[in-house]
Parts: C-alpha cells; sequence; structure tokens
C-alpha cells in the first residue's frame, strides 16, 4: 500500500520528510493560481523526492454541475485547464467528491438529479482520459451532498457511466458517517483509491481503533493494496501524520 497525505502542494517536502510515498493535492487551488504562480510551483514539485500523484477538490465550491446552475462549456474550460496542470504536475487520479458542486434543489428528484450526473461524469472522464487521468467517485455523507452518499450509489454511477478511467473511493470517515456497513467495500470491488480520517472529529488517525481495524480489514478482503491518502483535521499536522502513518503502516503489516 502506497501512503499519501491530502495537503497544499507547498508542503510537498515536509510530507517527504515524514514518509509519505506522496501527496494529494487540491486542484481547485492549483487551477486558481496564475500562471507565475503554477510555474514556481512545478519547479518546487520537480525538486522534491516525492510527487503529487493524486488530486482531490475537483471543483471550486462556486461551479454547480447539477440543475439550472450548471453550465456545460463553463466546466469544460475549467476542466481542461485544471486537469493539463494535473498532467504537469505528474498526478494521474483526481477525486470527484466536490459535494456543494453536485447538490441538487428540492424542485428536482433524486432520480433526475442521478441521471444528470451520469452526464456530467462521463464528461469528466472523457477529458480526463485524454490527459491520462483516472476519476475516482468520492460518496460523501448527507452533511456535505444530498448525491451519492454511499458506495453502493456510487458505484451504480459508475456503472452508469462506464468508461475505464472512472472508478470508486471509499472514505472511512464518510462511510461511517453513514453508517455504512464496511463489507460494502468487498461488495463494489475493485476500488480506485482510497481515503481514512477517524469519525470522531475527522482527525488524522493517530491511534489504532477499531474503526482502522475494521476498514483495513474490509480493504485487505476486497484486495485492494493501491493507495491510501489521509484526508482530515488536525491541530499540529506534521506531528499528528507522522503518528498516522506508523499507525497505517503497522495496520498493513499485520495483516501480510
Amino acid at each position: 500500500m502506497r501512503f499519501g497525505i491530502c495537503t497544499d502542494v507547498q508542503n510537498i517536502n515536509e510530507a517527504a520528510a515524514l514518509g509519505f510515498d506522496y501527496i494529494e493535492a487540491k486542484l481547485n487551488a492549483v487551477a486558481a493560481l496564475d500562471d507565475a504562480e503554477f510555474s514556481k510551483l512545478v519547479q518546487q514539485v520537480r525538486r522534491s523526492p516525492v510527487r503529487v500523484e493524486r488530486c482531490c477538490l475537483l471543483f471550486p465550491k462556486t461551479m454547480q454541475v447539477i440543475g439550472d446552475g450548471y453550465r456545460e462549456n463553463e466546466m469544460i474550460l475549467y476542466l481542461k485547464t485544471a486537469l493539463a496542470r494535473m498532467q504537469t504536475l505528474g498526478a494521474d487520479l483526481v477525486v470527484f467528491g466536490s459535494g456543494k458542486s453536485r447538490n441538487f434543489d428540492a424542485d428536482m428528484s433524486w432520480q433526475q438529479a442521478f441521471q444528470e450526473l451520469v452526464g456530467v461524469t462521463k464528461i469528466i472522464g472523457t477529458i480526463a482520459s485524454q490527459y491520462g487521468i483516472h476519476v475516482a467517485i468520492e460518496p460523501l455523507n448527507r452533511q456535505e451532498t444530498n448525491l451519492i452518499n454511499t458506495l453502493t450509489e456510487g458505484a451504480a454511477l459508475q456503472a452508469c457511466v462506464g468508461l475505464p478511467n472512472v472508478g470508486l473511493l471509499a472514505d472511512s470517515y464518510h462511510m461511517a458517517s453513514e453508517h455504512e456497513d464496511w463489507n460494502h467495500i468487498v461488495q463494489v470491488a475493485p476500488l480506485m483509491h482510497t481515503h481514512i480520517a477517524l469519525y470522531e472529529g475527522r482527525r488524522y488517525p493517530t491511534m489504532q481503533c477499531d474503526e482502522v481495524d475494521s476498514f483495513m480489514t474490509a480493504l485487505q478482503a476486497a484486495g485492494y493494496d493501491a493507495s491510501m491518502s489521509i484526508e482530515g483535521k488536525s491541530d499540529n499536522w506534521q506531528s499528528d501524520a507522522k503518528s498516522a502513518l506508523s499507525i497505517l503502516k503497522q495496520a498493513c503489516e499485520g495483516r501480510r
């Protein structure tokens, strides 16, 4: 298993020093940089011993991809800029969470919103394939979005999209928030990527607990051994990230 952490690209050297294999950058922040700022960022990444391999936060919160606020041409233009920058950084997988962007209004049915999201995700996946990038659908808890809240729903979306570069992500925090059965991981396998944080406070997993153990056990049962990014909160990110990385490596070693 390769372990990364969701953090600002500017923290890449610190993440490398802590022992992470990669970082997962915020794509909406990278896309918002001007050309000079992005060029400087690229040079920093190229000097680092680790790479930006994954990106999260696909869309800015102001961009709607469902309902009346959806502007297809605007989305496509944004995607081409953002994904080209991803490619330049060397990242090959983007997480499609962006809960606010995919929220639908009360005057729209879930089924209608789902069908619109299928169409949008096909566009995302098709454009991403032009840059050699995979798209991991991230189910989010109901406090963050009202569309695609469980792995089962995410798997249904993936199946309807039907593109080889569009897959599914399992996030331990969102699964716990939705009280989703860990065995769903096995049922929807194979996964494309994973996130981890503790349910209580969405904190870094700095200590061994049943939550981490159950998540890791389910991933092992599903035959998953690819990448896992820590995505959560911390009062001291470097200290907590180091502890969390140690816990996760121990959890993996204990299952070999």
